[in-house]
C-alpha cells in the first residue's frame, strides 16, 4: 500500500548564521552583535546555542534585542556559540521551530543552524516517522541534525568534518544549505556545493567566526575574511581554524536575489558588494528608458531600493530625493509570514514626504516587484501626499517562477508578473507606467551561468 506523502515543505526560510569560537573570554556579545547586524535576514525569532562542552541553549520569538536580551545574554558562558536569526514563510507560533536546535545524543550536547532550503528533507522525514521517530519541529534543519546523528551514530565529539560533508553531500545533494554544527569544542561550517547562499568567515582578534554576511564582523578587529566557496566550509576548535573543501562537482548557482534583495548593502558576497551592484542595476534600468519618457523626482523604497535609486537617478538625470521616510520600527514586509501582515506591515512602515512629491512625476525605484503589496500601497500614500503621476520601476526582471531554494515565494498565482503584462501590473497596483530591467540587462551584472535566474523564467534550468 502506497503511504500517503504529506506536505512538510511549508516552512521555507531566508533567515541568518553567525557563529565562532572566541579566542578568549566569553563569545556570547559577540554572537550577539553579529545577529544584530544580519537583522535583516530574518525578523521573526533569534537564538544563541552557547558554552564548552556543555551547551545552553537560549531563543525566543521577537527581534534579536527582544529574543536575546542583555541580561540573558549575560547569563551565558563559554568560548563557542552559534546564533541564528529566522524568517518561516507562513504564521508559525510553535517555539520548536526557533533556531538553533539542539539535541542530547550518547551523551553530548549537539546543536545546529541552517539556513536554505532542502528537498529530499521531506522524504526523509517520512521515512524516518515511519521507523518510529519523533520530530518536534516543522522545518529542515531538525531533518539534516537527525540525519547526521543516525548517519554517523557515535558521540558527535567524535564526528569529523568530512564525516558530516559526506552525510550532507548524500541525503541532501538537491538543496540550498548553510549550515553551522555545534559540537563538544568545535564548530564546523558547510556550505551547499551550488552555493546558492552566501558563507563568509573571518579570522579576528576575538577569534574565529563564521557567517552569512560578512557585515555580521563589522566591529571585530579583523585580520581577514574569506568566502567560503561552493563545497567548500570551515572548521573552527580553540587551537583555531582551518578551511576544507568537501565537493566541486556541482555548477555553481548563486542566488541573484541575495545581491538585489535580502544581503545588507554594507555586504560584499558572491565577490560583489552589494551597494555597487544595486547602483549599477539602477543604471542600466535608467539606460533602457524610452527617450520620451521623463519625471521630476526618483524617489527610493527603502532600503534595499536606497542604491538602484541612486543609479537610475545618476543615469537618469532626474534628480534623487528621499520622498519616502522610513519608519526603522517596522520590519521587512516582503519576509513578513502572511499576506495580511504584510499590508498591515506596509501602513505602517513608509511615511511620504510631501514637500519632494507632491505635485511631480515620481520614479518609485525599487529592487523587486513580486506580489504587489508593498507598491500598491506605496503609491497610494504618494499619490494620497499629492503626487501627480507615480512610474514603477524594478531593477530585477519580472518574477514569473517560484523558488524551491528557500526565497517565500510559494505559488506562481501570488506573483502579479505571472501572467499580467506592465500595463495590467500598472493598473492592478495603480501606477501610471511600470517597467522591469531585462533579462539581458540582468546578465550585464550577473554574467555566466554561474547564476540562479530561475524565479525570472518560465521553465527552470
Amino acid at each position: 500500500m502506497m503511504y500517503k506523502s504529506f506536505d512538510y515543505k511549508k516552512i521555507q526560510e531566508e533567515c541568518g548564521i553567525f557563529g565562532g569560537c572566541s579566542s578568549s573570554g566569553n563569545i556570547a556579545p559577540y554572537i550577539k552583535c553579529g545577529l544584530l547586524k544580519l537583522q535583516h535576514r530574518g525578523q521573526e525569532s533569534a537564538g544563541i546555542c552557547c558554552g564548552g562542552d556543555e551547551q545552553v541553549l537560549l531563543k525566543d520569538f521577537g527581534l534579536v534585542n527582544t529574543a536575546l536580551s542583555d541580561s540573558a545574554i549575560e547569563t551565558l558562558e563559554g568560548s563557542f556559540a552559534i546564533g541564528h536569526v529566522r524568517y518561516s514563510t507562513f504564521r508559525d507560533d510553535r517555539k520548536e521551530n526557533i533556531q538553533p536546535l539542539k539535541i542530547r545524543y550518547l551523551g553530548e550536547d549537539v546543536s545546529l543552524a541552517h539556513n536554505g532550503n532542502v528537498s529530499q528533507a521531506a522524504l526523509i522525514r517520512e521515512k524516518f516517522e515511519r521507523m518510529g521517530e519523533v520530530f518536534l519541529s516543522a522545518s529542515d534543519s531538525e531533518v539534516i541534525l537527525k540525519r547526521i546523528v543516525f548517519s554517523l551514530k557515535k558521540k558527535p565529539s567524535l564526528w569529523t568534518f568530512d564525516e558530516v560533508a559526506k552525510c550532507l553531500c548524500e541525503n541532501f545533494s538537491l538543496g540550498s544549505y548553510c549550515v553551522l554544527i555545534y559540537t563538544p569544542s568545535r564548530i564546523m561550517a558547510f556550505r551547499d556545493p551550488y552555493g546558492f547562499r552566501p558563507m563568509m568567515f573571518a579570522q579576528c582578534a576575538e577569534g574565529n567566526f563564521a557567517a552569512s554576511e560578512d557585515v555580521a564582523f563589522f566591529g571585530l578587529n579583523v585580520k581577514k575574511i574569506t568566502e567560503i566557496q561552493p563545497g567548500c566550509g570551515v572548521e573552527i576548535t580553540r587551537d583555531g581554524c582551518e578551511i576544507k573543501t568537501f565537493d566541486t562537482s556541482k555548477e555553481h548557482k548563486k542566488c541573484v536575489f541575495e545581491q538585489i534583495y535580502f544581503a545588507s548593502a554594507a555586504s560584499n558576497i558572491f565577490s560583489k558588494n552589494v551597494y555597487q551592484t544595486r547602483v549599477e542595476l539602477g543604471r542600466l534600468l535608467a539606460k533602457s528608458e524610452d527617450k520620451n519618457f521623463c519625471a521630476d523626482v526618483a524617489v527610493p523604497v527603502m532600503d534595499s531600493g536606497l542604491g538602484c535609486a541612486i543609479g537610475y537617478s545618476g543615469e537618469s538625470k532626474i534628480p534623487f530625493h528621499l520622498g519616502l521616510v522610513r519608519n526603522n520600527w517596522a520590519t521587512r514586509s516582503f519576509i513578513q509570514p502572511g499576506q495580511s501582515k504584510r499590508v498591515h506591515n506596509v501602513r505602517e512602515k513608509f511615511i511620504p514626504v510631501k514637500s519632494v512629491v507632491e505635485g511631480k512625476r515620481v520614479v518609485l525605484v525599487d529592487d523587486s516587484l513580486v506580489r504587489g503589496t508593498t507598491s500598491k500601497r506605496i503609491i497610494k500614500v504618494l499619490k494620497e501626499a499629492g503626487a501627480k503621476e507615480v512610474h514603477m520601476r524594478s531593477v530585477s526582471p519580472k518574477i514569473i517562477n517560484t523558488c524551491i531554494w528557500g526565497v517565500d515565494i510559494p505559488t506562481k498565482e501570488e506573483l502579479i508578473s505571472y501572467n499580467s503584462n506592465e500595463c495590467e501590473i500598472a493598473k492592478e497596483i495603480g501606477a501610471d507606467s511600470v517597467k522591469f530591467l531585462s533579462l539581458e540587462d540582468l546578465g550585464l551584472v550577473f554574467d555566466g551561468p554561474l547564476w540562479c535566474r530561475n524565479c525570472f523564467l518560465k521553465e527552470r534550468l
